[in-house]
This record gives structure tokens, C-alpha cells and sequence, in this order.
């Protein structure tokens, strides 16, 4: 792939354009699927594209395709400055590295271990408890992802890496149904417990099965991983850099944002993140404290936004697939975990653990603002008492990431974000008047 990028290279340079920058990814998928515990499928996908940056004057342009033949991306190239999309620029937007860089983790899949898990996490699951009606879905999915990066200053980059992810769901009765879901991710079919998975699965399918009643109340509130993770990473970019220079973010460097019980890190080698060695601009990527002790520390950036504010790079150049321009985002960013497990959390209150949320989408990502749907457990005497079902939880994120009191130790990512089960105080949780 680099002859490739050396060649759109030195056709794009024949175009007057005075800054390149070539990205070339190749992603493969395979799927392994046992829909209703017996209906068995495999599939496998791939896709190889191309992503140009080219600078003229005082513009850059943006322009990529699939990798078809080399002449359809030359005549993309001839025609950037009028189909593509287009940014005035007022600094350096590519980083002005003349170094080599490669970094490859690949692990090699055994096809058959991976239809003999699929089938076992579904046999576990179906007897788990008598009142499991159905495995709707037993799956396991790896995914082997290359990237090829070139620019005109002499960077050139390679990396490769894998990840696996296994998951099961399942379907619940007993006068009421209810889907019970869990997945694990990781780089080998070794670090991922099959076991767990769809015991999990099943557990949490069955304790929705009787479902309470619940008035209105202010009470103490426990976030669960996922959720958590889920907030964090849709709340991202009040973090980022660019919404500095957007005037999004109500975050100030060296000032306390934050519970002192939080701490925030972007870092390559977190356990169940993604490897990222150098971001998507070819930088190396090294950890970086985002927020200590409450603290922000830094915003994350990328060379544009580095440039813009003459701050320190932080590797988070981000693309999230060839057809997309690059921006900040994280690499694996997350709230940092304690030596507290989530039954300290329970023996902790008498209060709401949240396990479901619906409607983040709805919530501003500016001012933090939220209004969601929940699902979750009254907590009473450190136990799970009671399901509680459609409640509704409004606040604002700033708000709730000042009201944290205690962090777990379950880390749990999301993609590229993580969190452990985070401890909230004096949250309304509504339901029935």
C-alpha cells in the first residue's frame, strides 16, 4: 500500500498542491452468528479506502474513495478544489514529521474455536434458569483493521491491529417477557470469559422479570460501567480542543471542574481499549491526565487545533473510517477506575443503580443538559431489591460529574470510552405520583 500512497503522493505534489497527506485503511469483518440457538451463519467483509488532505493557498481539501484503480483516485485528485469538501485554513494543518513508524498487533483466529464458543455461550445461556425462553443471539465478531499513512513532509506510518468482541442475547418468560444482553471485547479469543458472557446475559434477562412500582424521589444514584460510559463518550467533545476554539465547552484549564473523586486519562495501553500506537495523523501517542482530582488538565488535541492554540499535541487525531474528516477524539479515554468494588457502591446507599438509559440522543452536548429513560434496581441493605422500569432521570452532565462522590473498580469501554460504576448523590429519579 505505500507504493500506492507514494504515487498519489507525487501525482497530487504534480498538481500544485504544496501539502499531502494520504490515508489508505483496510478493514476486515468476519461475523460468526447463531441466531436462535440453531441457526448458524458466517460472514466476512472487507473494505479497502483511500483518504486525501490537500492544501492549496489557504484552503484545505478533503477527498476519498474506495480503492478501485489507481485512476478514479487521480481524477479525484484533478478535481478536488470543486467536488471536494473544503476548509479555510489559518495554520499548519498537518504535522511536519519525516520519520518511519510501524506498529503491528495482529493475532491469528482459530475459525473453529470461534463456532465451538458461539455454540457453547448459547447451550450456557439456555440453561442457565428454566424461565430462559430463548438465545435470540449468540455472536462473536473480530475485526482486523490497517492503516497506511503518507504526507509530503516525509511521515511515513503503518499500523495493524485486531480486536474481538462476544456477545449473547437473551429472552426471558415468565408472564411478562424481557431480553437480557452482555458483550466482552478484547485482542485475543483468549482474554474474552465465554462463560461469563452468557451467564450474564441470562441473569440480567431474569431479574426484570417482576418488575415495581416507584414515586418520585431524590435519592442517591449509581451509574452502572456501561451507562456511564456511554455519557462520558457522548458528552466527549466538551473535552476536545476544538469546542475551545468553537466556544462549546464551559471547561477552563487549571480550574477544578470537576468531584475531586474524578480522574480523566486518554492512553493507549488501557485494559479493554483499542491500541491505538500513533493517532490518525501518524502521531505517536503516548498517556495523557485529562482531568486529576477534579482538575481538567488539558483539552486533547490534534495538529490543527495544537496549532490554532499553541497548545501541546496530545495524538488524538481521529478519523472513524476513511470517508470522514479528521477530528479530535479519543483514544482510549476514560474516568480512572478505584480499588472499590460495585458492592462497596451498593453497601454504600440505599438508593437507584441505573442499568439502562433511553434517549441520550436527545441531550444537549453543549450545555449538558439531559432528560433519559431508565431501567434499573432499587439498592437496599447493599442487595438489589427491586426492578423499576421507565423511570425518568434529568440533570445536567457538569452537574452530575461534580455530585460524584465514590468511583468502582469495574472499567468498562465502550469503544474507544471507558468508566467503572460511579457513585451520584442527591439525583431525582421520577416515576409514579
Amino acid at each position: 500500500m505505500f507504493e500506492l500512497a507514494e504515487r498519489l503522493l507525487d501525482y497530487s505534489k504534480s498538481k500544485g498542491f504544496s501539502q499531502c497527506e494520504i490515508y489508505i485503511e483496510k478493514i476486515l469483518e468476519k461475523s460468526f452468528d447463531l441466531k436462535n440457538e440453531t441457526d448458524f451463519s458466517k460472514g466476512l467483509t472487507e473494505t479497502i479506502g483511500v483518504a486525501l488532505r490537500l492544501v492549496k493557498g489557504k484552503f484545505v481539501f478533503f477527498v476519498n474513495s474506495t480503492v478501485n484503480d489507481e485512476k478514479s483516485i487521480e481524477r479525484l485528485i484533478d478535481n478536488a478544489s470543486s467536488i471536494g469538501f473544503s476548509k479555510k485554513i489559518d495554520v499548519q494543518i498537518l504535522p511536519q514529521l519525516n520519520e518511519e513508524l510501524s506498529f503491528s498487533e495482529i493475532n491469528l483466529f482459530d475459525e473453529t474455536k470461534i463456532k465451538d464458543a458461539v455454540y457453547e455461550m448459547s447451550s450456557i445461556a439456555k440453561n442457565a434458569d428454566k424461565r430462559i425462553q430463548n438465545v435470540k443471539s449468540s455472536s462473536i465478531n473480530t475485526i482486523e483493521k490497517h492503516i497506511w499513512l503518507m504526507n509530503s513532509y516525509g511521515l511515513k506510518s503503518h499500523q495493524a491491529y485486531n480486536t474481538v468482541d462476544a456477545q449473547v442475547s437473551v429472552l426471558a418468560k415468565d408472564k411478562i417477557e424481557e431480553i437480557g444482553w452482555y458483550d466482552q471485547k478484547g485482542f485475543s479469543l483468549d482474554e474474552i470469559d465465554f462463560e461469563n458472557i452468557a451467564k450474564t446475559a441470562s441473569i440480567r434477562a431474569i431479574e426484570k422479570l417482576s418488575p415495581s412500582s416507584f414515586s418520585t424521589k431524590k435519592l442517591s444514584v449509581i451509574l452502572s460501567n456501561e451507562v456511564m460510559s456511554y455519557m462520558l463518550r457522548y458528552f466527549f467533545n466538551i473535552f476536545s480542543a476544538q469546542s475551545v476554539i468553537d466556544k462549546t465547552t464551559k471547561l477552563e484549564l487549571g480550574k477544578r471542574a470537576f468531584s475531586s473523586s474524578i480522574s480523566i486519562i486518554d492512553d493507549i495501553f488501557a485494559k479493554g481499549g483499542i491500541k491505538f500506537f500513533v493517532d490518525e495523523e501518524g502521531i505517536k501517542k503516548t498517556p495523557t491526565i485529562v482531568v486529576e482530582n477534579g482538575e481538567l488538565k488539558t483539552f486533547l488535541h490534534n495538529t490543527y487545533t495544537s496549532n490554532k492554540l499553541k497548545s501541546q499535541n496530545t495524538a488524538n487525531a481521529r478519523r472513524y473510517g476513511f470517508v470522514n474528516p479528521i477530528k479530535v477524539g479519543p483514544a482510549n479515554f476514560y474516568l480512572k477506575p478505584s480499588d472499590k468494588s460495585l458492592q462497596d457502591l451498593f453497601d454504600s446507599i440505599d438508593g437507584f443503580y441505573i442499568t439502562e438509559i433511553m434517549g441520550m440522543h436527545m441531550a444537549n452536548p453543549v450545555s449538558g443538559d439531559f432528560s433519559l429513560g431508565v431501567n434499573g434496581f432499587l439498592i437496599e441493605s447493599g442487595q438489589k431489591a427491586h426492578y423499576i422500569k421507565a423511570s425518568t432521570f434529568s440533570d445536567n452532565f457538569y452537574n452530575i460529574l461534580n455530585k460524584i462522590m465514590t468511583v468502582a473498580n469495574d472499567l468498562y469501554f465502550t469503544g474507544s470510552v471507558g468508566s467503572p460504576s460511579v457513585w451520584v448523590a442527591d439525583c431525582v429519579i421520577g416515576g409514579e405520583n
